[in-house]
């Protein structure tokens, strides 16, 4: 190992090996991963970087530890892939013990499942303090990539069916006061784009955005906010505004309703789930959807 070199060695625990793949992918002589100085390694006491990839499970953990005990000063970890990053889709697994950084510290989280080639290379540099320029054409994302999303706020309703879809729990939605807010967890996506499909108000969109690397993995992640409802009768929040005013304009048209029937509609809807189960508002409900039923 030369004077200068930065040294890698990789370890392996419980995933798919698909980001142990993207790492091998970066010896590729066309990402001159060699020409920034850095290097793969067989063993730890070689390295002083450490790139782990896959979720930690119980056969894992002192591994990890003895891995981390034997690298040379000064002692880097890289977590690489979702699974390294918060255990990804094997979080509920009953052998699971990570993520790595409740074992080992962690200096840099790479999200992805898994990352390109083009991410870890770009990662490994920002912490060495390298710029890389990027100009060669395998640095852009082929068409069709999915990559970090991107809200349209005048469009986003906050109806949550992005949540709904997520297969990987990836997107998270929290009320809090009087907004709805909407957050993509990028150590937990696998950029399937089924929220982009299912979304009603074509509000998400995946971008070819893949430099997702991070210090902190708290802060891997993208949100929205949208305002929320007060119901009219107890005064509490209970939707966003954008979502209820969405389907009155969906029913409308739907009915072709022209009169003060809109109205009525819209007074119904401005009260909250609780309050609707009161018997006059419940008689209410009733009538507008008998005017209804003669419209359609």
């Amino acid at each position: 190992m030369g004077e200068g070199k930065i040294s890698i060695y990789r370890f392996m625990s419980a995933g798919c090996n698909g980001c142990d793949v993207q790492i091998l992918e970066c010896l590729v002589p066309r990402y001159r991963l060699e020409a920034l100085g850095v290097e793969i390694v067989s063993t730890p006491e070689e390295a002083n970087v450490l790139a782990i990839t896959g979720g930690i499970n119980v056969k894992g953990l002192k591994e990890l530890k003895n891995a981390y005990e034997r690298l040379r000063p000064p002692r880097i970890v890289i977590a690489v892939g979702n699974c390294a990053v918060t255990k990804g889709i094997f979080s509920d697994g009953y052998p699971m013990v990570g993520p790595p950084d409740q074992i080992v510290p962690v200096n840099l989280y790479i999200p992805g499942c898994p990352p390109r080639p083009q991410a870890i290379i770009s990662a490994i540099a920002k912490i060495l303090g390298i710029e890389l320029e990027e100009r060669e054409d395998y640095w852009y994302t082929p068409e069709g990539f999915r990559g970090k999303h991107e809200f349209d706020g005048e469009k986003c309703i906050g109806c949550g069916a992005c949540a709904q879809i997520c297969s990987s729990e990836a997107i998270e939605v929290h009320d809090k006061d009087g907004k709805r807010i909407i957050r993509v967890n990028y150590g937990r996506c696998t950029f399937c784009a089924f929220c982009q499909d299912e979304c009603p108000t074509e509000a998400i969109r995946l971008t070819e955005e893949y430099h997702l690397s991070t210090v902190d993995r708290e802060d891997a992640y993208v949100e929205n906010e949208v305002k929320m409802l007060r119901c009219r009768v107890c005064g509490s929040y209970y939707a966003p505004q954008r979502q209820v005013d969405w389907a009155i304009k969906k029913v409308v048209e739907g009915a072709d309703i022209r009169d003060e029937l809109v109205g009525e509609l819209r007074r119904a809807a401005e009260v909250c789930p609780d309050c609707r189960m009161k018997i006059d508002n419940i008689r209410r409900a009733k009538r507008i959807l008998v005017q209804l039923s003669l419209r359609t």
